[in-house]
């Protein structure tokens, strides 16, 4: 089978991740949408906080979420070259690679168990605790934009820029135009 993102219904994932009070900012290309472009995102990436609560909070709203681990997606992991730029690097999984996969719930002790691409009842949801900076970096830059009635933190454009930038995927150079002429008419 072939890995497939779920575009996200926004209102719906939005919505489960308030029900909790779960705290987190918009990343990636729906802070983008957010932002102004025009684009039709693949998921929705959050920068949840990382306290222990709020990830108790997050957890709960997976299970809201009937969040999984999707079986076709690919395997890989995060590294970093010696001049410290990360790359996703993929790797063909063993058998208890597929089987960790199949049994994963994300716990609220190890931060790294969120950090995952998710198929939800509602669309693809990807939870990035750290690599675009933490919510706690985040969130004094970010923004705040209503989306049907509810306020939502968006990652700053400069700090897009700066996650989207180094090292620059190709379907990301549009979106780099696009922030960069916003930013600029921002002043």
């Amino acid at each position: 089978m072939t890995f497939r993102r779920v575009p996200p219904d926004l209102n719906a994932l939005l919505g489960a991740l308030d029900a909790r009070g779960v705290l987190f900012v918009v990343t990636g290309s729906v802070a983008a949408l957010l932002h102004g472009l025009s684009l039709e995102p693949g998921d929705l990436d959050i920068t949840p906080s990382l306290d222990r609560e709020n990830l108790e909070r997050l957890a709960r709203s997976l299970d809201d979420l009937r969040a999984r681990l999707d079986p076709d997606e690919p395997f890989g992991r995060w590294e970093t070259d010696a001049q410290g730029e990360r790359r996703w690097v993929t790797f063909e999984p063993t058998d208890a690679d597929r089987e960790g996969r199949a049994r994963w719930r994300p716990d609220p002790a190890e931060i790294s168990t969120f950090d995952h691409v998710l198929q939800t009842r509602h669309g693809t949801l990807d939870v990035v605790p750290v690599l675009s900076g933490t919510y706690e970096e985040l969130r004094p830059r970010a923004i705040e934009v209503d989306v049907n009635g509810r306020r939502v933190r968006v990652e700053s454009i400069a700090d897009q820029l700066a996650t989207l930038t180094v090292p620059r995927r190709q379907k990301d150079i549009e979106r780099v135009r696009g922030l960069r002429t916003l930013q600029r008419a921002i002043g």
